[in-house]
């Protein structure tokens, strides 16, 4: 079992909240690995458990057990937090604040920039000032949303 220890942002209904982070990697089974993210918020411990290596479902399902009202707001949350076309290391996304993405084939013409790739590699839990939680109506190639609606 491989465990990170980190932060994570969340946004109640005035404030931005630093709560500490722990994921969880069990890969011991070879079909499928178990992924638990879990946070401290007033004290209370919420989990959120999936199975995809790119942690999507887990933050999906960790965002439905939090509290009404209280947002995660990270990369893997961010509109502008996009996977790669062509697959992701675990906990990676990659971040187009400053470029238009209407589709797919916008990504795929991005990561034939090397530099690109390069320099615009964030982690999952990572926020910054140009935060904007996804939404149906902006692209985002990133399962977060879906994962959060199934």
């Amino acid at each position: 079992m491989k465990e990170i220890n980190s932060y994570i942002n969340l946004i109640d209904s005035s404030n931005i909240l630093k709560v500490p982070l722990t994921i969880k990697i069990n890969n011991d089974d070879e079909i499928e690995q178990k992924i638990e993210i879990s946070i401290i918020y007033n004290k209370i411990k919420y989990v959120g458990v999936g199975t995809d290596y790119l942690w999507a479902d887990a933050f999906a399902n960790l965002q439905t057990n939090l509290p009404k009202g209280i947002v995660i707001a990270c990369c893997m949350t961010c509109k502008h937090g996009n996977m790669c076309p062509f697959g992701n290391e675990p906990g990676e996304l990659f971040c187009t604040k400053n470029i238009n993405i209407n589709d797919k084939n916008d990504l795929m013409n991005l990561f034939d920039n090397e530099d690109f790739y390069n320099h615009n590699s964030v982690s999952s839990e990572f926020y910054c000032d140009k935060y904007t939680h996804q939404n149906m109506e902006c692209y985002t190639y990133n399962d977060y949303l879906l994962e959060l609606h199934k």
